[in-house]
């Protein structure tokens, strides 16, 4: 023990003396102090005690400017879902990580003042940090143990025990019962992230039911664990199997009605979806009562039963239970009915994949005993379901995403042929101005290291339209426009229309005549000045991204869907594949994805606030009508809001009258 005591003591020392030379030294003279400075971090970071220590002297380490000059050195700027990502990636993004969190602690605590960042602010970050970061809270449950070196986790870990001893887990059950809430609603394709919080919900959080917040958890626990009164009696692979075979015609009703339910109220579906649908298979009207189909959904289902039963019987099994919600929405799409559709999932459960695919699909569900083809088959079911579900995980390739999504809306047996062809040959083609673009011959695209946690179709598919779309991009990036006026007609198709404007200017890197552009939008896109038309297909937007100080990250893709009024006011209702419809752009610019009208997968903003982040869009010429009747005070009010956010990274030009 007096050794330990002494080591620590040591280690304590030295931290001190690092960081009175840092404090002490000349700008020009600080780097070598800083390392030295974060040699004793490192050390003391790998136990919970040395992080507390760094938690006491976190005020001081600000002082001492150890955060100046790093991506961490604003923290109005920082971004709740991008901790995670650095937090694993080791070395010293991992301490400044470390650090970035405690000093947003320290100004919860009102240890540290900061001027754009305050106490309540600080606190919100650092819930949605926990919540984001559930698996780095509770590792032992997430297998996140196997992915990161024990230096890494151990540090992850004690960081993780300080601010849950300030943030305890029982004070964000109402921020986690409305996360859970609040993702459901949105009815992602992907549901592995939400099912891995309610397993830790289920392993390692007390609930009292008693309390609203607790019910409400509990009924989302219930959904995965006990998804009807007999799931939650019986052992999933055995006994409930085995009571399936047995049940009569009346149980097994019952039990359709339970766990459709539960499927139509949360987006959900567990192995016990996916084993009653194996076991009603040759019963279209218990079929009809598992899926709970509408009346579409109902007499396509009787158009095309001998179908679906192929279809269940091959490829829906308890590795592949989230597909059941994507046939049932398929279903009501009314997508069998369309050739294309019918005859290209037939060919894709019989495809012979291409080594290099099926490993691919491998990586992405590495736990899975299935047959790559017959998972891929299964996650067409929910891309075609679910257009508005798909997500680009966190890879940078939005406008696959979009593509993706687009295709599957509008062009369904397109998606089908390409997802055919990629899965067969590991490449895919595309026309540029009368050029064929083949993904093998092409080098990397925006993607360095592909994030395999996609659905199987993008597993497929992304590699290839990240490369081409980036080719595409190359191609076009010296011409005196914005080259995605070229780019996105050519990769997404004849639904794109063939107006564009662009606020920034390419080739100055410019703000140019920002006040036609915000007319043109609003005389194309708002109800009360293009005589009340709405679009007829998505269209692809770029919008400038930035964090909830309104202070510019880069730039994104997302499709506008529809405009409506809500309410007595113009909102936008779009596509962000980035995952997560609620995505804040700025503290009062956060979309919604209900209360406004929203479809589940879409999210919305008052057209205002929306128009304030565009950068560049497409539109239909016959809908520009003339731009002065715009109300001067909306132009104002959208100008205004933009150059006080990511404006201000911009020089702003408008012509002389």
């Amino acid at each position: 023990m007096g050794n330990t005591t002494t080591k620590l003591d040591n280690v304590h020392q030295k931290f001190y003396e690092n960081l009175e030379n840092l404090s002490e030294a000349a700008p020009i003279l600080a780097e070598p102090h800083k390392k030295k400075l974060l040699s004793s971090i490192d050390i003391l970071t790998d136990s919970e005690a040395g992080t507390r220590f760094i938690y006491e002297n976190i005020d001081r380490l600000v002082d001492a400017g150890l955060l100046a000059d790093t991506m961490w050195e604003d923290p109005a700027k920082l971004v709740p879902a991008l901790v995670g990502g650095t937090l694993k990636a080791g070395g010293r993004t991992t301490l400044f990580e470390i650090l970035s969190e405690l000093r947003m602690l320290a100004i919860y605590r009102e240890k540290i003042k900061h001027k754009l960042m305050r106490s309540r602010r600080a606190y919100t970050f650092l819930v949605e940090t926990l919540v984001s970061n559930l698996d780095l809270v509770f590792p032992d449950t997430s297998g996140v143990s196997r992915t990161l070196d024990e230096n890494t986790l151990r540090k992850i870990q004690s960081l993780f025990s300080v601010l849950t001893d300030h943030l305890p887990m029982v004070e964000i059950k109402k921020e986690l019962a409305a996360e859970i809430e609040q993702i459901c609603i949105q009815r992602p394709i992907m549901t592995d992230r939400l099912l891995q919080i309610i397993k830790i919900i289920n392993e390692d959080i007390s609930l009292d039911t008693q309390t609203q917040e607790d019910k409400r958890l509990q009924d989302f626990v219930d959904a995965v664990y006990a998804p009807s009164d007999k799931a939650g009696e019986l052992n999933l692979e055995d006994d409930y199997r085995d009571w399936l075979s047995r049940a009569g015609k009346k149980d097994l009703e019952a039990e359709c009605r339970q766990l459709a339910a539960t499927m139509r109220e949360t987006g959900l579906c567990t192995g016990h979806h996916a084993l009653l649908l194996r076991q009603v298979a040759n019963s279209p009207g218990l079929i009809k009562l598992a899926l709970r189909l509408d009346d579409i959904g109902k007499a396509e289902l009787e158009k095309h039963k001998v179908f679906v039963r192929e279809i269940i019987q091959r490829v829906i099994q308890p590795d592949t239970a989230r597909s059941c919600y994507g046939l049932a929405k398929l279903l009501e799409r009314s997508l069998l009915s369309h050739q294309p559709v019918h005859s290209g999932l037939k060919r894709i459960m019989d495809l012979d994949l291409h080594t290099d695919v099926k490993l691919r699909i491998g990586k992405s569900r590495p736990d899975c005993p299935l047959d790559p083809v017959h998972i891929l088959a299964a996650e067409c079911l929910g891309v075609l379901g679910q257009p508005l579900g798909i997500g680009q995980g966190w890879n940078p390739t939005c406008q696959s995403a979009r593509g993706i999504s687009l295709w599957s809306s509008h062009a369904p047996g397109k998606l089908l042929r390409m997802i055919e062809t990629a899965g067969k040959t590991n490449s895919l083609t595309m026309r540029f101005e009368g050029q064929v673009i083949n993904s093998t011959e092409l080098a990397q695209g925006l993607v360095k290291e592909l994030d395999y946690n996609l659905d199987a179709v993008s597993i497929v598919l992304v590699p290839h339209l990240d490369k081409i779309y980036n080719e595409m991009m190359r191609r076009a990036s010296n011409r005196q426009d914005d080259p995605h006026k070229w780019v996105n007609p050519a990769m997404y198709g004849h639904w794109i229309p063939t107006g564009f404007i662009s606020a920034y200017d390419n080739l100055t890197r410019t703000i140019k005549d920002y006040e036609k552009f915000i007319r043109t939008f609003y005389s194309t896109h708002h109800p009360d000045y293009n005589g009340g038309h709405n679009l007829a297909y998505p269209n692809p937007v770029g919008i400038f991204l930035t964090s909830s100080a309104g202070k510019l990250i880069g730039f994104h893709a997302v499709s506008i869907l529809r405009v409506k009024k809500v309410k007595g006011h113009t909102r936008i209702f779009m596509l962000n594949p980035n995952n997560e419809g609620r995505q804040r752009w700025q503290d009062d610019i956060k979309p919604t994805v209900t209360g406004n009208g929203e479809r589940a997968g879409e999210s919305s903003l008052p057209f205002h606030k929306f128009a304030s982040r565009i950068y560049a869009f497409h539109f239909n010429p016959g809908d520009l009508g003339d731009l002065n009747i715009v109300d001067p005070a909306d132009v104002e009010k959208v100008t205004e809001i933009s150059k006080n956010s990511w404006g201000a990274s911009y020089s702003w030009y408008e012509p002389v009258v």
